[in-house]
Order: structure tokens, then sequence, then C-alpha cells
């Protein structure tokens, strides 16, 4: 069984996110799980969980996905690792992994390793390296570094002082031009009483290696207490700098308002205008989550909205854009684009039901103009400067449904068999798409997994 601090870590990773300026905090999206085995003599602490992602599209012909492997922390004193591997074979790919409208059929055999080795000498202060995802924010989703895509090199440094904590990373992305790609991030969380907390977030995505402009690895990024922006400006490059402040707030009935913005670019003079000028991009979130128990039941419930301007995100082409391959760091949908997001579980004991609705539009782009949702082109390629309003291109209207029934196997390693409906409908002036898929598999319970 689950002990009462594991349960204890779920509740608070739901309400306050444990710690959101700490990648390796604990979420209602990663449950903390139960300890395999423990060695008190040797002053370890070894956890190690075997990992299973089965999935079956009960349809002809049948389609699916077959994922193994294993998960391995270790921990003492005052040293920390875990190791995870995953490889598996996908049928359809794009039933579990959605990317803007692209809908791929071909199987694909996939291995995804995680890693992150952490040290604490002290209370005030702490790093990392790993090979990993990171994530910061409240939301299901984050404007300013999700965890979507692929695992990416990164090292970490973290300092900690009463209420205020610092964190900067520095991580090296994948990139098709062949160019060395970086991001440097810093992120500034502070609490006010008991009931606030906020967050200040900058980073730079900046490369080096361009055969044209002979450039070489910029080492001022590195100094962890720099400000990004003016350092830039000092440098006199291009890169592509984001700005973020978030904030949230404990409500007395034990739900949390909270929210994000994050500013690519602005021109305060196009504002004052009302010009609807292309560089004025920026995202915004705002959301509500809650949770209660009533009649032993457990319900947890979630509201967000997110607004993303066009060509946010974007540069002047894939080696400074605010990606990672061929997926992004922020918002699974790029730009040019609004949604709402809706969530509700209801669990009691070993049983779980739970729906999740996304649903909004998005301004597509077309084969020959860049209108701001795909953020690997180049915002050199738009039709025009001024008037550049959300949803513009070719508008594409969407609602995606998840409705999950699940059974936890605590004893057994925490694996959980499931039954789910996946409903996806996408509508835009030149065609219709609506799929019903029904699945039904076994899996651990620790991805988060984007659908949609």
């Amino acid at each position: 069984m689950m002990s009462s601090a594991a349960c204890l870590a779920q509740s608070l990773g739901f309400l306050q996110q444990d710690s959101p300026y700490d990648s390796l905090r604990t979420s209602d999206r990663f449950p903390v799980y139960p300890a395999v085995s423990r060695l008190p003599n040797k002053g370890v602490f070894k956890r190690f969980l075997p990992l299973i992602d089965i999935a079956l599209q009960t349809e002809n012909p049948l389609k699916g996905k077959l994922r193994g492997g294993f998960n391995v922390d270790l921990e003492k004193s005052i040293f920390f690792m875990r190791f995870s591997s995953l490889i598996g074979v996908y049928s359809n790919y794009s039933l579990f992994n959605h990317n803007g409208l692209t809908l791929k059929t071909s199987p694909i055999v996939q291995w995804d390793p995680s890693l992150r080795i952490g040290i604490k000498p002290s209370t005030y202060f702490s790093a990392q390296i790993g090979l990993d995802r990171n994530f910061y924010g409240e939301g299901a989703r984050s404007l300013f570094l999700s965890d979507f895509g692929k695992p990416y090199p990164f090292a970490s440094t973290r300092f900690n002082i009463g209420p205020v904590n610092y964190q900067a990373m520095l991580a090296y992305l994948y990139n098709k031009s062949g160019q060395q790609k970086f991001h440097m991030s810093h992120l500034l969380h502070a609490s006010i009483g008991k009931r606030i907390d906020v967050q200040f977030f900058e980073s730079v995505i900046f490369n080096c290696g361009d055969s044209i402009a002979f450039r070489s690895f910029d080492p001022y990024y590195l100094n962890p207490f720099v400000v990004i922006r003016p350092q830039e400006y000092a440098l006199g490059s291009g890169d592509n700098v984001l700005l973020g402040i978030g904030a949230s707030w404990k409500l007395p009935n034990k739900g949390k308002l909270y929210g994000q913005f994050a500013l690519d670019d602005f021109l305060l003079n196009a504002v004052l205008k009302q010009s609807k000028y292309w560089g004025n991009k920026f995202a915004v979130q705002l959301g509500w989550k809650h949770q209660f128990t009533k009649n032993k039941l457990n319900y947890k419930m979630r509201i967000e909205a997110n607004v993303v301007r066009p060509y946010t995100y974007s540069h002047l082409g894939e080696s400074l854009s605010y990606t990672n391959g061929s997926q992004v760091l922020a918002h699974p949908l790029g730009a040019n684009f609004w949604e709402g997001y809706a969530q509700l579980n209801v669990s009691k004991k070993a049983w779980s039901l739970w729906g999740v609705v996304s649903f909004g539009a998005q301004g597509v782009d077309s084969s020959a103009v860049n209108f701001g949702s795909n953020i690997f082109l180049p915002y050199t390629n738009r039709p025009y400067d001024f008037g550049v309003a959300l949803l513009q291109g070719k508008t594409t209207s969407f609602i995606n449904t998840r409705i999950h029934l699940s059974y936890s196997f605590k004893k057994f390693f925490l694996k959980e068999a499931f039954c789910e409906v996946l409903i996806q409908y996408f509508r835009n002036q030149h065609f219709t798409y609506y799929n019903i898929t029904p699945l039904i598999g076994i899996k651990s319970p620790l991805f988060n997994d984007y659908r949609f």
C-alpha cells in the first residue's frame, strides 16, 4: 500500500506542485510511488520500479503500443540519482503524441531514457545534472518550460534562502540544422505569506558553430546571477529571449488560482496605437484547481485557459526557436491559438474515473505563408507587419476529450489496468476530422501523457 507520506505528497502536488521551481517536484501527473526495497543498515534508500505501458485500440486492424522498462532511485545523505529507461513500439504514433494537426500512421520504435543526478550539500544549495525533461508552473500546461517532448541534457544549480528560491539551468537542445543549440533559464520563486507565491522567469536560446557568422559559445550566459535581457543587448546578439511572471493564490477552501504571462517581444508604441504589430508576442495562462473529499470519494478538478499570440516562441529559424528537435518547449500547440482545458477526477481506494476536455481554435499556416502557428518556421516569412490578429490563417477549431477508468494494483509495483475513450474533432473551411478511439491496457501511471 502507498504510505501516508506518499499520499500527502500527491495532495500537495495537485494544490501546491510541491516546488514549482524544482524539476524534481512531485505532482498529480507523476505520483509518488512506494519503496520496493530499503537498505537502512547502509544508510541508503533504494527504489526500483519495473515500468510497463501496454494499450490496444479496439478496432480493425488492431493498433496500439507496447513499452517496457524500469525506474531506479538511489538516495544517500546528500546524494540522489534517478535512472529510467523505456523502449517501445507504436503501431499508430498519432494516438499517443499529438503534434499540431499531423497524423502519423507508420509504426515506430522509440527509446526514452532519462538520468538525473543531484547533490545537496546544505539546505541553501543544491545542483543537478542529467538527461531528462523539466517543467515550470502550476498548470496542466506550461508557458515557460513544459515536459512535452523528448529529454535533453541539462545542468542546474539551486539556491534556497528562506521563502526565496532561485534556480539556473543550462540545457543542450537538438537542432536539425547542425548548429549547437543551448537554452539558459533562470527561475526565481518567492512565497509571500502563507497563500501567495510569485515566480519570475527568464530564458535565452542561443547557438554557436555558425559557419557564416563564425560565432563561438557565449560563456557570459553561464553566470547564474546575470540578468539575461541586458546581457543579450550587451553582446549585441539576436538570441531568442523569453521573459515571464507567474503567480498563485491558495484559497481558503483548499482551492488555488494560478497564472502565467510569458513575453517574447513587445513594442509599447504599437500597443498604444492598437496596430496589432506582429512583434508583440506574448502568452497568457489563467487557471483554477480544487480538491476535496465527500462521501468517501476524492475529487480533483481543474479549469485552465491558455492564449498565445502569433509568432510567439519563434525566431529566424529552428536553430533559435523555442524548440527541441521536432517538438516545442512550452505549450504543445506552439502559437497562434486559444485553448480551454477542463479536468475532473473522482477516485475511491483503487478505483479512479477521470475526464479531460481540451477545446479551442488555432490559426494554421499555409504551405507558402507563415501565419504564426508553426514556431519552427522563420518569422521573416510573414505576410505583413501590422494587423496581425489571433487565429489569423486557416482557422481550425478542435475539441479533444478523454474519459478514463482505471483500477490500481498498488501492491504489484503500482500498476493500473484501464479502459479509455479518446475523442478527437478538428474542423476548418477545408476539412472535418472526427475520430473515436477506445483503448484498453495496463501501465505504470508515471507518465505525463500528451495525447492532445
